[in-house]
């Protein structure tokens, strides 16, 4: 069960790098916040994320 979750973390995490480069951001940053804090920093990154037109 757990590696299930670590690979969820993990997709999450590179999901935020992504998309935080995308965006003109730093996507090593993002991905460290989601990975590290979790549903947290999922949310962190949702809520400050740039509201561009993606």
């Amino acid at each position: 069960m757990r590696v299930i979750w670590f690979i969820i973390w993990l997709i999450c995490g590179i999901w935020g790098a992504r998309d935080a480069s995308d965006r003109g951001q730093s996507g090593i940053l993002v991905f460290l916040l989601i990975f590290f804090l979790g549903p947290i920093g999922l949310i962190i990154w949702l809520l400050i994320r740039d509201k561009g037109d993606r």
